[in-house]
């Protein structure tokens, strides 16, 4: 039986149970029985797996109205300045990547190809931008927190906004000069044909309704407008192994669990063309795996918080030393994170 993080102070949590949110089914068959160890939170959820199209979702699920009770008040996307982690990154073709200053020092200038080595170390493809093509491009972030990718668009050339559920965090972002919008993507909160590019970085596995929402972003998106987001990877081994001390599980906040072959099947179902499926260089979800289950078994002992700490505050040096993994992962197609990037094709008016 689940349960919630109820007080007597707040109305009960309330539940649904949901036919399959990707192709309507209602035959399961359960996957996993889980905590947010990530989060601490009180409460254990079924994941389940869609007979039909095996989709693994939550079900149970609390309701719109009550998923933010399941929420931590540290949420790290809702603190100050909170994302994601990693770097604005380039697709092959185009685009403007950011990286941290320091590799501009002089010992980096002086070794020929050291520069370059660093740059291709440091790729996560956490993070893409399309190539801005003409000045005044519009570009729209879901869940855009404290505006941080929002400041890398601008520095890009991209006139930037933002939608944004939480309230610090939107106001943060209002602070530093951007349009955003507080409260939930809902349907008509934006004209057709409004931006020319649309990004979501780990959101849709939040949503009660993802098939709605590439609808709605695909009628704001432009003729040819892109739409890149990133999910965590169900088809990689990590949940395989760790099961319940997967980094990326976090129910009940992650509702869904997608794979690049159901990624594929959803966006082609929603008219989007060109998509690309890329998995990101990084062992965030590895090391995290392996510091909640460190954190577990040893709550007296320092290496399981202080893994998870390194995924908040990466360092540098880290980041390079575990590079070569995370490539070679990103190669095998084993990656635990996805970038995906798509495009719409629609008559022009």
């Amino acid at each position: 039986m689940t349960e919630g993080n109820e007080s007597d102070q707040l109305p009960p949590v309330e539940w649904e149970t949901p036919d399959c949110p990707l192709c309507g089914s209602g035959r399961w068959k359960l996957r996993l029985r889980a905590g947010d160890l990530l989060h601490q939170t009180r409460g254990c959820f079924q994941l389940v797996e869609c007979r039909d199209c095996r989709h693994v979702y939550v079900s149970p699920r609390p309701t719109r109205e009550s998923i933010g009770r399941f929420y931590p008040q540290d949420y790290a996307p809702h603190t100050p300045r909170g994302g994601r982690g990693g770097t604005a990154s380039t697709p092959p073709g185009g685009g403007a990547a950011t990286f941290p200053a320091w590799y501009l020092s002089r010992p980096i200038r002086l070794v020929p190809g050291l520069r370059r080595l660093y740059h291709w170390l440091r790729e996560s493809y956490g993070e893409i931008m399309p190539p801005l093509d003409a000045p005044g491009r519009r570009a729209l972030e879901l869940g855009c927190a404290g505006g941080r990718f929002l400041e890398l668009l601008r520095e890009a050339g991209w006139q930037a906004e933002g939608v944004e559920p939480a309230s610090a965090p939107a106001a943060e972002a209002r602070q530093h000069g951007f349009r955003v919008h507080h409260g939930a993507f809902e349907p008509g909160l934006f004209a057709n044909n409004s931006f020319d590019a649309v990004f979501a970085w780990m959101v849709l596995e939040h949503l009660h309704d993802p098939l709605g929402t590439l609808d709605e972003i695909q009628r704001i998106l432009k003729p040819d407008g892109w739409f890149i987001f990133s999910v965590p990877n169900w088809a990689c081994w990590e949940p395989a192994v760790f099961e319940r001390y997967w980094y990326c599980l976090q129910p009940p906040i992650h509702l869904h669990q997608f794979t690049p072959r159901s990624l594929r099947r959803i966006l082609a179902q929603a008219g989007y063309q060109d998509v690309r499926v890329i998995h990101q260089h990084n062992v965030f979800n590895l090391l995290g795996s392996l510091g909640l289950w460190l954190r577990t078994a040893f709550p007296q002992r320092r290496p399981g918080p202080r893994l998870l700490d390194f995924i908040v505050n990466p360092s540098v040096g880290g980041q390079l030393a575990l590079a070569p993994l995370a490539k070679l992962l990103a190669w095998l197609h084993q990656g635990g994170r996805l970038t995906v990037t798509a495009r719409v094709e629609k008559a022009k008016a």
